[in-house]
């Protein structure tokens, strides 16, 4: 059996519900396919809530896989009237971080979990994927974040360590686990 998908309702998240549905019109428009939550807020959904200062949103670019360059959805956004940087915009008041990727984001996107934010409809890393692709970012504050989320919430071993072991990351993910 499957252990509880998450522990917070998307409600805990209202302010991030006008951002995704200007994300959900880049979708509608065919920029961008299947926009999906990662990071920090991805982790929080699924186990305690972490200070983040932005919303980390992976997706498929219309026609070429994962994103390989954010021009056309910056421009995008920019022509809808928000203020955009190299890693993303500020929409309706959200920091949007436009996450790149491969390997391991494309598996976490596959394995996505449908949800809803104050009637958005939307999707979210799976837990395991989100630990997993953390983990690969392999910054300090990263693993900062997966040692309060396994505090907060336990995952299924046996999938993420396959997860981590495919990708290369199991040795790292013990070691730095272990120094915690």
């Amino acid at each position: 059996m499957d252990p509880e998908p998450h522990k917070h309702s998307v409600d805990d998240l209202p302010v991030l519900a006008p951002a995704l549905r200007i994300i959900n019109q880049l979708e509608t428009e065919g920029i961008i396919k299947k926009p999906t939550i990662g990071g920090s807020i991805a982790l929080g959904f699924h186990g305690q809530m972490l200070l983040t200062d932005d919303l980390d949103v992976f997706c498929y670019f219309e026609g070429q896989g994962l994103i390989q360059t954010t021009a056309p959805i910056l421009e995008r956004l920019n022509e809808l009237g928000y203020a955009t940087t190299e890693l993303g915009a500020s929409i309706e008041g959200v920091e949007v971080h436009l996450g790149q990727g491969h390997g391991i984001v494309t598996e976490a996107l596959e394995h996505a979990l449908q949800i809803e934010v104050e009637g958005v409809p939307f999707h979210v890393f799976d837990f395991e994927y989100a630990l997993a692709v953390k983990a690969e970012a392999g910054r300090s504050k990263d693993w900062l974040h997966i040692a309060s989320t396994l505090e907060a919430a336990e995952p299924d071993e046996k999938k993420l360590f396959a997860i981590l072991e495919k990708h290369g990351l199991l040795k790292a993910w013990k070691r730095k686990l272990d120094d915690e």
